[in-house]
């Protein structure tokens, strides 16, 4: 069985790159050699020249949402990421107890100066 590819994205230079088997939550860029942040394998990467949809990315991170699984406590069924930063803050309100704050600080040091 082939290990799982994650991705890995830079904030500072809205690229995103592949691990296979990453444990690591942050590894070195390697286009600009500042800290990439491991977003899984659900994470779909904008283009870099897509600023709106890396700034609605950075902002999930920066509250704890890692483009991990998250789901609806009425329906116990998975909803889906937001597409714009305005329904971010909604989803973000919405499901704040399912962040995942155990991983905030090295993510957090990680991502450019707000």
């Amino acid at each position: 069985m082939a290990p799982y590819s994650f991705h890995f994205a830079c904030f500072h230079c809205r690229r995103s790159f592949k691990r296979e088997g990453a444990r690591d939550q942050v590894k070195p860029c390697p286009n600009c050699g500042k800290s990439a942040i491991n977003l899984g394998r659900h994470f779909k990467p904008p283009r870099s020249s897509d600023v709106a949809q890396w700034a609605k990315a950075e902002f999930l991170v920066r509250a704890g949402f890692l483009f991990q699984h998250v789901y609806d406590p009425a329906t116990s069924q998975p909803v889906p990421y937001p597409s714009t930063l305005s329904e971010a803050r909604e989803f973000v309100a919405q499901y704040r107890d399912q962040a995942w704050s155990e991983v905030l600080v090295e993510t957090q040091a990680a991502l450019p100066a707000a």
